[in-house]
């Protein structure tokens, strides 16, 4: 399973307390020293990606629900359409009439 499968469980974590390295996540929680680079569990990349699916997911949703509504049909539509059942005949007819 992959972290986007997992979204709606959370991770077993252990409280900050019960955690052998300290509350920080430093592994020498009681010498005070501060400067140590962390690194962060997520990047901005990956919350943004989420939050750019979440997004989508959203929008897809909307417009699935969305009813269609019908149009007015235009004057180009209704001639190519025309002529395209005129064509048709025209083909059907030479494969029958030959």
């Amino acid at each position: 399973m992959n972290d986007r499968e997992d979204a709606a469980e959370p991770p077993d974590v252990p409280d900050a307390d019960d955690r052998p390295d300290g509350p920080d996540g430093s592994a020498d929680a009681g010498s005070g020293n501060g400067d140590q680079a962390r690194e962060w569990r997520f990047t901005l990349e990956d919350i943004e990606a989420r939050e750019a699916e979440a997004a989508a997911v959203e929008a897809a949703e909307k417009s699935r629900t969305e009813p269609i509504e019908s149009g007015d049909p235009s004057l180009e539509g209704a001639v190519f359409v025309l002529l395209g059942v005129g064509f048709a005949l025209f083909v059907i007819s030479r494969l029958f009439v030959g």
